[in-house]
């Protein structure tokens, strides 16, 4: 993309700019008074997150992770779309969809009254996502960065039939002390543990989740609002979901770690992965000319 064009349509002087990142990826840089932050053109993603009164950023994005036009970038809050995970109507195709591997179009810049920034990029069907999923759709995704963080991602169904769709924000979050850590709010809700030897296994959650081995799960019937407790940052980070009633918590553990060419051996220590999602039996479906959205808004409490 031509950043200058860009600058010129959507810049905002002394808060929000595109730039030329590494790999030759589309950047936009904001810091406003009340925080900064970084997102991609590359799948309308957000790469970091900082609150002014924040002591760290939000999210993690390791120093392996790919940044080709083209490939995943492991950090962030990459948008899983039009499946979540395997595409149940073909397994070979890209786990989590096309829409994080393609360039998004910028369609609004702004500064709110309240002081935050809002973004808006767009994913619109043709003859390249066709190619991976034979459907008419335009995909938006909102970013408002202010004192608090929200994510919004809007499907609209521009195809003769129905479309079901499977997603997910698949934040990343910066911790501490993967040791002490604890999930808070999933207890007592049912999860598919694919993990476990026995894949697909159904387990109840008993009490806070903590993270002792590799963990792999989608929650289901999950309250709107979870949190995770990171004592080695000294702070609670507060997720309240919107239109999701199922939650992935994932960390790959020692040896999934290395097998991952885009982290580092002890990147698993440094994140934990607590995704607003529709998934497993929580398809959605949309009729011609319908949309719907898929959101989630994030704080940071320190303590």
């Amino acid at each position: 993309m031509d950043c200058s064009a860009l600058n010129a349509e959507f810049g905002i002087p002394d808060t929000l700019r595109f730039v030329e990142g590494r790999g030759g990826l589309t950047m936009i840089e904001i810091a406003n008074p009340l925080a900064t932050a970084t997102l991609t053109t590359q799948g309308g993603q957000l790469l970091a997150y900082r609150p002014r009164t924040a002591r760290n950023d939000l999210l993690f994005v390791g120093e392996r992770a790919h940044r080709t036009p083209g490939l995943e970038i492991k950090g962030g809050v990459p948008i899983c779309w039009p499946w979540f995970g395997r595409d149940p109507a073909d397994p070979e195709r890209v786990i989590h969809g096309f829409a994080r591997l393609f360039e998004w179009s910028p369609t609004l810049c702004e500064t709110c009254a309240d002081g935050s920034t809002r973004v808006r990029m767009r994913l619109v069907s043709d003859a390249r996502t066709r190619s991976a999923w034979p459907h008419d759709f335009a995909l938006e995704v909102e970013i408002r960065v202010g004192a608090t963080l929200s994510v919004a991602l809007t499907t609209h169904n521009l195809d003769a039939s129905v479309l079901h769709v499977t997603q997910g924000l698949h934040a990343y979050f910066r911790i501490g002390d993967l040791a002490r850590l604890r999930v808070e709010g999933l207890d007592g809700c049912s999860y598919l543990d694919y993990a476990a030897d026995a894949r697909e296994r159904v387990v109840v959650q008993a009490g806070d989740l903590g993270v002792t081995g590799e963990v792999n799960r989608i929650y289901e019937s999950v309250p709107s609002r979870l949190s995770i407790l990171d004592p080695g940052l000294g702070r609670r980070i507060w997720i309240q979901g919107h239109n999701s009633r199922t939650c992935v918590v994932w960390n790959p553990w020692i040896e999934s770690a290395r097998a991952m060419e885009d982290l580092d051996d002890d990147d698993y220590r440094r994140f934990i992965c607590v995704e607003t999602v529709n998934a497993a039996s929580e398809v959605i479906a949309i009729p011609p000319e319908g949309a719907f959205t898929l959101a989630a808004d994030y704080r940071i409490e320190e303590l």
